[in-house]
């Protein structure tokens, strides 16, 4: 360090021994490097009276600048004639080239005199060692010191390393090539595939299938019938990934077939076994950056992050309320970009066109009957964040059932205590009589959650929702339920056992659910109690004849790290129709 130069450990000492000093009549200035500060004559006389214009000596701001961290200053006990006297002691020793910034380590007396030193001075200046547990006696969100015996204390500051453990994990079912929970460095990019790839996208080949199997016990009543029977789901993910941007990847559902789960049922008395095993997948696509290939084929590092998606290819937009289906097109997005002229500080922009296996309510069981072309956006900005996206769904048969789906929303808390999010979906452009129109109108949902003294565990929410005419989602698969699924766990089905619940249309109904999500002490159980009301307004809607009035609970809790259980129940009053209701019991195994 040259001389004049103030590093930021010895200017934060010098204010901290100004702001100690034992107040006395005026102060004396003192040239430090490029600032200037004021210490108290009682403290500093002798410290002064030698040097009463210029630097201090190099010896002595070394030494403050190895002063431990410090927690705390006694203003009232500081002994200003022994602060005097270590100053003193430091000044009479031999001066030294003053463009030294370390001592030589080989000196043992002097380190040792440089520790005492340090101490001597620490004591002087009223050094008081806290707690751990006490606060920081500024109240601000500043990050608190170390106490000085923390910095010596070898065993602790190792064990911040040495005291990990290995947690336990589930590996995939099979894997191959680089594990998926692999310790230690990964090893080097295979030169296989290399002139492919180019050196710039270099090849890192692994293979994994993985999954989980759900088996769930119920009885009860939804809005088709008794469901009383017991069912498994087998999920199964294929993902190989060539390089660290490419990979193919599959899901299937051998045990499900169009909604339906292999089971044994109680039907009039009857125990039926009913057989739904499909191995057809249900999305097959590969993933990639056009920029991270194009780098590598013409060997320069990628110009531009291009995402692309082609295939059976899952889309999933606002958790699923916009868009959750599986079809057969194409994805790209813009990634990870700010504007300055709209005050956006991140945003997202995906771009799809769907072309065949669309599902939605608005063209009836028909998969093949539509396509779309749209976008949707992701943007953080004016304290929130606001998602949007715009699709023209076009029915290939039938002109006049095509449509335009709009949608935005925006989300953020209020006075730190509310988290609120306002969406609107939009359906608009279908033609012929207004009975026939499957997609069109308006919805409107509210989602609010109280943000308490414990806001990670215990979680108050009320969601509302107004509906108008029969709006849809651009996509939803038949097992992801109603487009209010995610308005209330008494709209939510479980996608296994034909679980009850309200009329999650939305068409024609308003209504709201309020609900206590508690999770335990390390978020690793849940429990959810819920009531929900719903009631029809503006029109007419089939499955709703008046109003409906449910009670619901949910209780999760891990088994080890690889099972878990799960409770659900819930009973539904229905006005002018038959009551809904049920109790389920799962249990879930990953792998």
């Amino acid at each position: 360090m040259r001389r004049g130069q103030i590093r930021w450990v010895e200017l934060a000492a010098m204010v901290l021994m100004t702001l100690v000093a034992v107040p006395g009549r005026g102060e004396v200035p003192v040239d430090y490097g490029h600032t200037t500060l004021r210490f108290a004559p009682e403290t500093l006389r002798p410290w002064v009276a030698g040097h009463p214009a210029g630097s201090p000596p190099s010896s002595i701001s070394r030494r403050v600048r190895r002063l431990p961290a410090i927690r705390s200053v006694n203003r009232t006990s500081i002994d200003p004639y022994r602060f005097a006297s270590v100053i003193e002691a430091a000044k009479n020793e031999p001066a030294e080239d003053p463009r030294a910034d370390i001592d030589d380590s080989s000196k043992t007396t002097r380190s040792e005199t440089d520790a005492m030193l340090s101490d001597e001075l620490a004591a002087a200046m009223g050094v008081v060692e806290l707690p751990p547990q006490r606060a920081s006696p500024l109240d601000d969100f500043s990050v608190s010191p170390l106490l000085r015996s923390s910095s010596s204390d070898l065993v602790a500051n190792a064990l911040v390393y040495a005291g990990k453990r290995p947690q336990p994990t589930q590996d995939p079912w099979i894997q191959w090539g680089r594990e998926f929970y692999g310790t230690g460095i990964t090893p080097p990019a295979s030169r296989l595939g290399g002139g492919l790839f180019g050196p710039y996208n270099p090849v890192r080949g692994k293979a994994y299938l993985y999954g989980d199997l759900r088996t769930g016990i119920a009885g009860g009543r939804n809005a088709g019938g008794r469901t009383d029977n017991l069912a498994s789901r087998l999920n199964l993910d294929a993902d190989w990934q060539i390089t660290d941007s490419e990979r193919f990847h599959a899901f299937v559902g051998p045990l499900d077939d169009g909604g339906a789960f292999t089971r044994y049922e109680f039907v009039a008395g009857d125990l039926r076994f009913r057989n739904e095993i499909d191995f057809t997948p249900a999305t097959a696509f590969f993933e990639g950056d056009l920029g991270r290939l194009y780098g590598g084929w013409v060997d320069r590092p990628s110009p531009a992050e291009i995402p692309v998606a082609i295939g059976l290819v899952p889309l999933l937009f606002q958790n699923g309320i916009w868009m959750e289906d599986a079809v057969t097109g194409v994805a790209t997005a813009i990634p990870s970009r700010h504007s300055n002229l709209l005050n956006w500080s991140n945003y997202d922009a995906t771009f799809f066109a769907v072309f065949d296996q669309l599902n939605s309510l608005a063209f009836g069981a028909d998969e093949n009957a539509a396509q779309a072309f749209g976008t949707a956006w992701f943007i953080e900005a004016y304290g929130g964040y606001i998602e949007s996206g715009y699709a023209f769904v076009r029915d290939r048969n039938n002109e006049a059932r095509s449509y335009h789906n709009v949608t935005t929303s925006f989300t953020r808390r209020y006075l730190d205590r509310i988290s609120n999010s306002v969406r609107v979906i939009v359906n608009a452009g279908q033609n012929g009589p207004q009975t026939d129109r499957t997609a069109d109108g308006v919805l409107l949902l509210i989602e609010n959650s109280w943000i308490t003294a414990n806001p990670l565990r215990v979680v108050p929410y009320l969601n509302a929702f107004v509906g108008w005419d029969s709006p849809q989602s651009v996509a939803r698969a038949g097992v992801s339920g109603g487009i209010l699924r995610n308005t209330g766990i008494n709209f939510d089905t479980d996608g296994l056992n034909g679980y009850a619940t309200l009329d999650p249309t939305g068409n024609n109904t308003a209504g709201f659910s309020l609900g206590m999500d508690l999770l335990g002490d390390h978020l690793e159980r849940q429990w959810i109690v819920e009531t929900t009301y719903l009631t029809r307004h503006n029109g007419p809607n089939r499955l709703v004849r008046g109003d409906q009035f449910a009670l619901g609970t949910r209780y999760q809790f891990p088994i080890s790290h690889r099972t878990l259980i799960r409770t659900d129940a819930m009973y539904g009053w229905r006005g002018n129709q038959e009551d809904v209701y049920g109790t389920r019991l799962e249990w879930r195994w990953k792998f």
